[in-house]
């Protein structure tokens, strides 16, 4: 419930605020010979002055498979390939993009009650702040790090994504995979996208369903049944089983679709998407 900035406050830490940590000279007179820089989220590219200043003292928390899983995006891409292979990592940085020997990593594996990203981000907070703990209790007892290279033929690049850029919702897709780009975009986020009635809304809490069978592509979009407060749209070989839509406005509006209307994308947007 707090800022990191009024935590900090509390704690008696002392820090600093930054634009930009390449420029910030308040940051280039802290680091001395034995300081340690932990980046945990950076909004920056660290350039190469401000690298040399740590001499391979500044490291990255990286909470994925590295190389395999380099930039951005963070769960919503693993969301999408089913992929539940859980690691925290610490790697230390140079000039290139999460590119740097691996020094410490905790491998696990998340539980399939974790579906969108605000689930994923819970449960990987415990195992990021315990690699941190104990990459810290070693540093501080002078223990040597036996580091790893990246072997680059493994390595893979995904960017980062913007909800309401990439966010739109291709109802000609197989149905797992409709399921899992709508958890994708799911909490904390403001949801996937998608048309009903000439009006964009937001699809958030929704799971697949075999037990109406399939449906023809022509089919597919269409609210068929609605039980309770749960929308059962035709989703070619199976049915996408929807409990939240929201507008733009972020107000719920669920009730407000009736048996009959069917869900659509432009294919313009998924273009541009």
């Amino acid at each position: 419930g707090a800022t990191l900035t009024e935590f900090l406050t509390a704690s008696g830490v002392d820090f600093s605020v930054a634009e930009d940590v390449n420029t910030y000279e308040d940051i280039a007179e802290r680091i001395t010979y034995g300081t340690v820089g932990i980046s945990i989220g950076a909004a920056w590219i660290f350039g190469g002055k401000f690298i040399k200043r740590f001499q391979g003292r500044l490291v990255n928390l990286h909470g994925a498979r590295l190389p395999q899983d380099r930039g951005g995006g963070g769960f919503s891409w693993r969301i999408m390939r089913n992929d539940r292979i859980g690691l925290s990592l610490i790697h230390q940085v140079d000039e290139g993009v999460d590119t740097g020997q691996i020094l410490v990593y905790e491998e696990y594996f998340f539980p399939h009650s974790c579906r969108v990203p605000a689930d994923y981000r819970e449960y990987a907070l415990q195992k990021n702040l315990e690699l941190i703990d104990r990459f810290v209790d070693d540093a501080l007892a002078g223990r040597d790090f036996q580091s790893l290279s990246q072997p680059e033929y493994l390595s893979s690049y995904w960017p980062r994504l913007h909800t309401d850029t990439h966010g739109y919702i291709g109802w000609d897709w197989k149905l797992e995979d409709i399921e899992r780009f709508v958890c994708a975009f799911d909490d904390p986020y403001a949801g996937a996208i998608t048309f009903v009635n000439d009006r964009k809304v937001r699809i958030k809490n929704c799971l697949s369903s075999l037990s109406d069978g399939m449906f023809h592509p022509f089919q597919t979009g269409i609210v068929y049944k609605i039980t309770g407060a749960a929308l059962f749209v035709a989703a070619g070989d199976g049915s996408l089983v929807v409990r939240d839509v929201f507008d733009e406005n972020g107000v719920n509006v669920t009730l407000d679709i009736r048996v009959g209307d069917r869900f659509e994308t432009p294919v313009e947007y998924l273009e541009e998407a």
